[in-house]
């Protein structure tokens, strides 16, 4: 048995010794004795190798053609394989040179076992490449788009310093990680897509990716998909849309950090249609859009808006010379080029369309040109494209605008440049062109109105006038205004003319504006079958108008006249007229004729010269507005005039008539009674003044949505859109005349009134009153004891912001429990000359215990109480507490004040070490003789932002006074101190601490 075993083993290392030694001697003989064999593999393996590279080389040049990139790994094999063919073909050559040898005789056995070994290797080495290339994915991918670097050079961005730090601040957002989209918006032309394009090109190092594509008006969905693709080199073979943004959304995910500019959105984007995640799906997706209105910014959930401003004078006067290539000094050109730039107003397309066209063109041309954009006719500037030019820009804005929205664009480019256009005005001269017809009240349309403004805002086609009533128009936005309406091709029919030459044509004109025209004389009569609107202003023609002027303007609707003089019969011709405002007019006759006009609706007379208004006048049966606004002549409005307008919603009269009626009296001559406001019953806006002895006997005004009612005759009247009521020398019946506008009222002012309280409740009168009320003022009220008698939880105060009380001299508590508690806005405290006044809140109010309430003013920013000689404490500690706002503390002439904050009632004492009033900037305590302490704590007040602190003549006041200055001077960098004190040692106190000014 060992025997078989050690047989086995001899075999096995018999084996093993011919394995390892008998194959590498076979393997070196083969090279000699299968040389020709060797040879034959080479040369079919190289064959196969040069059949190989010459196919993918095809397919990779038709590739190239279509903008593909070899992959880095075919490109180098490629590379390879022509060296290793090279190679081959040395050997060959090598082989052929051998075969040569001796004559063929006698072989070179050295060298064919050299050149066999060689070739063996060769072919070891072609197998191995024609297997690389099989294993080869793909040849080539898509190329990589190019930055948008090549298709735009500007560096306007860099060369003009306002767009430079717009610029910067978009830099700056991009780099926020908290700030994910971001709207930059302005009006069309004024240079977003260049900013945006050079914020793609300095962006790259902040992001791994950046991707822009333009959404338009109208987004194509699959057009932007593509473009996004494109940039992210994303290969799309989805057919569906919600496949290709399925593609899209993944492959957004994959990138670490990535722009997606949104170029020209003009609506809320969809980015789930699109393929853009959420903010919470990719928290390295930042979105940058741009649109022409402000309200995308916003429906887009943008953080940051950016508004894109037109370009200062001297910017634009740079970007006009690069586009018009003038590198020279010419003192004649440069002084109209000057005056071109003012006509473009900043607005860079308008600058770089006039600057190109205009390039290498003389003096003449210039000043043809500018006479061009005087006359608002940019696009008859010679060499002007007709398509791309910022009439077209600004045109396509107004072509997506809503209905109305175009009316009210078209309406404001017919006053002068740079004029401040009262919406009020707007809404009327929109009213009477009947655009309207959907809509019953004047507030309806006035809101409509509203709505179309904030359109026109939000796409920059409006700018913000001088406060909320006004608005502005860009001129060269009014030029385009005036371009359209002048070709007449708009819905509304629309063919404005500004300016009136010998022999102009009007008979197709349906809109002439001549409110800031040079011409010198207005003819007698106008053939204008066609005019809807005629708006007359200040010029050098006579101020008196042609009886006759108007007979050939049976269309007329809106009629404006300024400054001039005329008689009413003038205007009987215009039976169709809507609306009629007049403006520092005078008259020629009794304005009789007014009474012919039976469609007109709004009628104002501002600042005109009448002294009466004429019987006729009740005959507008249509009227809905009766404006009479500073008409300080007007002496008479005859009895039943105002009662006769059925129809009147507005009646605005202010302080311009002040003879009304007196009852129970007889007068030479009649005038309108108060009572006939009663018999308006559409009548939802008023403005008047009157006198206790205009109110009739039981007379109250109807509910009313607006109104400034006064008895004041220096009244300041408050806005139109205000409720407003200033009373004087009523008493305490009268004062029901005005009980239903309480419920409403948001501003009154009472003064020298018979009253000992302002609402009584004892009645049993529960209905809520002055829950609107915003300010209210009372002064020299000797009568009045209280605000409210009786229970007071129907009287709340909850939108009070302004409070002041002057002269009421018998009042002793100013606010019960309940009203207090409601004064969770009050602003403003201002106490004067209340003599018996002894306290704000009155005893039982410091603290609501049944419902564990303490008093709050959050709101309250300053307090002001002079002379009240009997006030011993302003507030509980408790209220003290809960002052976050008060900046301003001013105590003057407060004989009997002890404390400003008094001591808390038992049981509801907190124990709290400190008080600190944070936002306490001035400190002003004079002549308060019997002033201790600011407060009856045991703790310190702490005032970190106080700036001025004045003392004088507070002789009591105690060394924890004292000590509370000393701790809040030491934490504040500088503060005023001014102090006069009886004690020398306090006064010594504060020279020996602080730098002190005493004076």
């Amino acid at each position: 048995m060992w025997l078989d075993i050690v047989t086995g083993v001899l075999v096995s290392i018999l084996s093993e010794i011919a394995e390892s030694t008998l194959k590498p001697i076979l393997r070196h003989i083969g090279y000699l004795f299968c040389f020709k064999k060797i040879v034959s593999d080479l040369t079919e393996a190289k064959v196969g190798l040069e059949k190989k590279k010459q196919a993918m080389q095809d397919t990779i040049e038709e590739a190239v053609k279509n903008t593909e990139v070899v992959e880095n790994d075919v490109q180098e094999w490629l590379t390879n394989v022509t060296q290793f063919i090279e190679e081959v073909q040395t050997l060959e050559n090598q082989i052929q040179i051998d075969k040569m040898c001796c004559k063929g005789c006698c072989p070179d056995w050295i060298w064919r076992y050299k050149l066999g070994k060689q070739a063996t290797q060769k072919t070891i080495t072609a197998v191995k490449l024609l297997q690389d290339a099989r294993d080869f994915k793909q040849l080539t991918h898509r190329a990589p788009t190019p930055g948008i670097e090549i298709f735009s050079s500007s560096d306007d961005c860099e060369v003009f310093e306002s767009r430079k730090l717009i610029f910067e601040e978009l830099m700056e957002a991009l780099r926020d990680d908290n700030c994910k989209r971001i709207g930059v918006h302005g009006l069309g032309g004024v240079g977003k897509t260049t900013l945006v394009k050079k914020v793609y090109k300095k962006a790259k190092d902040l992001f791994s990716d950046i991707v822009m594509t333009t959404v338009s008006l109208t987004p194509d969905i699959r057009k932007i998909q593509g473009e996004i693709a494109d940039c992210l080199n994303l290969k799309l073979d989805e057919e569906s849309k919600s496949g290709r943004a399925k593609r899209i959304c993944l492959r957004i995910k994959q990138a670490k950090k990535i722009l997606i500019i949104l170029d020209d959105a003009w609506k809320d984007v969809d980015f789930e249609a699109i393929g853009i995640p959420s903010i919470e799906d990719q928290e390295g997706c930042k979105i940058l859009l741009t649109t022409r209105s402000e309200h995308v910014c916003i429906l887009m959930h943008c953080s940051k808006k950016i508004l894109l401003k037109f370009l200062s004078e001297e910017e634009s006067l740079a970007l006009i010379k690069k586009n018009a290539s003038i590198f020279y000094d010419s003192p004649a050109l440069n002084d109209v080029v000057k005056k071109v730039v003012e006509e473009c107003k900043g607005l860079p397309i308008a600058i770089v369309t006039v600057g190109k066209a205009l390039t290498g063109k003389s003096l003449d041309d210039w000043k043809e040109a500018l006479q061009q954009l005087r006359k608002s006719r940019l696009v008859d500037i010679y060499g002007v494209d007709e398509e791309k030019n910022a009439y077209s820009c600004l045109k396509w804005s107004y072509k997506h605008l809503k209905c109305k929205a175009k009316l009210c664009f078209l309406l404001c480019s017919l006053f002068p440049e740079d004029y401040e256009i009262e919406i009020e005005q707007l809404t009327r001269y929109a009213m009477g062109l009947e655009e309207y017809e959907d809509v019953n009240l004047l507030d309806e349309a006035r809101s409509q109105v509203r709505v179309a403004i904030n359109q026109l805002q939000d796409s920059s086609l409006l700018l913000k006038g001088k406060n909320k009533q006004y608005v502005k128009m860009h001129d060269m936005v009014r030029d385009v205004g005036l371009w359209i309406a002048s070709k007449g091709e708009n819905e509304f029919k629309l063919r404005a003319c500004t300016r009136i030459e010998k022999n102009t044509n009007l008979e197709s004109v349906t809109a002439i504006s001549l409110m800031a025209s040079n011409t010198e004389q207005l003819l007698d009569k106008w053939v204008c079958p066609r005019l809807n609107i005629l708006l007359l202003g200040r010029n050098k023609c006579s101020r008196e108008i042609s009886t006759t002027l108007f007979e050939g303007m049976n269309c007329l609707k809106v009629l404006r006249l300024e400054d001039k003089i005329l008689a009413s019969q003038s205007l009987q011709f215009l039976t169709n007229l809507q609306s009629l405002y007049l403006k520092n007019c005078d008259f020629s006759d009794n304005l009789s004729s007014l009474g012919k006009l039976k469609k007109l609706e709004t009628l104002s007379f501002h600042r005109c010269g009448m002294a009466a208004l004429p019987n006729e006048l009740g005959e507008m049966e249509s009227l809905k507005m009766l404006d009479l606004t500073a008409c300080d002549k007007l002496g008479r409005i005859p009895p039943n005039v105002i009662q006769r307008l059925s129809r009147l919603e507005e009646l605005i009269i202010g302080l311009s008539f002040k003879n009304w009626d007196v009852e129970g009296t007889r007068a030479e001559i009649s005038n309108a009674n108060v009572s006939e406001l009663n018999s308006l019953p559409r009548l939802v806006m008023l403005s008047m003044w009157l006198e206790l002895k205009h109110l009739p006997q039981g007379f109250v005004f109807p509910d009313l949505q607006r109104y400034k009612i006064s008895m004041y005759n220096d009244s300041f009247f408050y806005k139109l859109n205000s409720k407003a009521l200033e009373i004087k020398d009523l008493n305490a019946s009268s004062m029901n005349a005005f009980k239903v506008l309480f419920r409403t009222v948001e501003y009154i002012q009472i003064e020298s009134c018979e009253m000992e309280c302002i609402v009584d409740t004892t009645g049993g009168n529960h209905t809520v009153m002055f829950a609107n009320l915003i300010k209210l003022h009372l002064a020299n009220m000797s009568c009045l004891r209280t605000i409210c008698e009786g229970p007071n939880h129907y009287v709340i105060f909850s939108n009070l912001t302004d409070f002041k009380a002057d002269g009421c001299t018998r009042l002793v508590s100013l606010f019960s429990p309940t009203l207090a508690q409601s004064l969770k806005k009050l602003k403003k405290l201002y106490l004067q000359e209340c003599n018996e006044l002894k306290q704000i809140i009155s005893e039982g109010g410091m603290i609501l215990e049944s419902h564990s309430q303490p008093i709050c003013l959050p709101e309250l920013q300053t307090i002001k109480v002079k002379n009240c000689g009997k006030l011993e404490c302003m507030f509980p500690i408790s209220v003290a507490r809960d002052l976050p706002q008060l900046e301003c503390l001013v105590l003057e002439n407060l004989p009997q004040l002890k404390q400003v904050f008094g001591h808390e009632r038992e049981g509801n004492v907190r124990n709290e070490n400190y008080i600190v009033l944070s936002k306490l900037g001035k400190l002003r305590l004079e002549n308060l003789i019997e002033l201790g302490s600011l407060y009856g704590g045991n703790g310190s007040l702490v005032w970190p932002s106080l700036e001025n602190l004045y003392v004088v003549n507070c002789p009591k006041m105690e060394l924890s006074f004292i000590a509370d200055v000393e701790a809040n001077v030491q934490t504040l960098g500088k503060v005023i101190l001014y102090i006069l004190l009886s004690l020398f040692v306090f006064a010594f106190f504060f020279i020996k601490t602080y730098a002190l000014t005493v004076f």
